[in-house]
């Protein structure tokens, strides 16, 4: 009798336990040019079951002038700073950051926090880069110079580069350049 009454307290206890969400990427780079109107990039939210979800931007260190927003799933105006909203089970959910520079270079960090179902909380890291403009040179692939490293803007090593965004490459002669590699 006790072998059947614990096998099922473990089968009614198994959704005590089960994974409701998961969060694709909780730290996402973000970089562009500081004259454009803005720049973004984004992640998922996937929701395994039906989830009450509320967010709210825990902390900031960006630089003075510039805006930023959210879209989770829906866009917000710059300025908002929380929502809930529920999604439903077998979901994804599209989420952003929009960073506006306001032709200011800098970079910056914006911590999310998420609480789903009251109870779960994920933080994910927005990591937001502005450069000024940059000279635009088309390069042969035929030079014999050799890449060494690959870097993003804030220093950290690629594995390969990142198209559509800034990053630094060091060569063989010590050159190091920055390049945008597009599509």
């Amino acid at each position: 009798m006790n072998k059947i009454f614990i096998f099922f307290f473990i089968i009614s206890t198994q959704n005590l336990f089960s994974q409701t969400h998961a969060i694709e990427e909780l730290v996402v780079d973000l970089s562009g040019n500081a004259s454009v109107s803005d720049f973004s990039n984004n992640t998922y939210y996937h929701a395994y079951d039906s989830c009450d979800v509320s967010w709210t931007i825990i902390d900031d260190s960006i630089p003075n002038g510039w805006l930023f927003s959210i879209c989770f799933p829906i866009c917000y105006s710059p300025g908002i700073t929380s929502a809930s909203q529920v999604f439903p089970n077998n979901s994804e959910q599209y989420l952003n950051c929009h960073i506006y520079p306001n032709n200011i270079p800098g970079s910056g960090v914006i911590y999310m926090e998420i609480t789903t179902n009251g109870v779960q909380r994920d933080t994910v890291e927005w990591r937001a880069t502005a450069i000024n403009d940059l000279t635009l040179n088309e390069y042969s692939e035929t030079s014999n110079r050799k890449i060494i490293n690959i870097y993003n803007l804030e220093g950290r090593k690629l594995s390969k580069a990142i198209t559509n965004q800034v990053i630094l490459i060091e060569f063989d002669d010590g050159l190091i350049e920055k390049r945008i590699m597009l599509n």
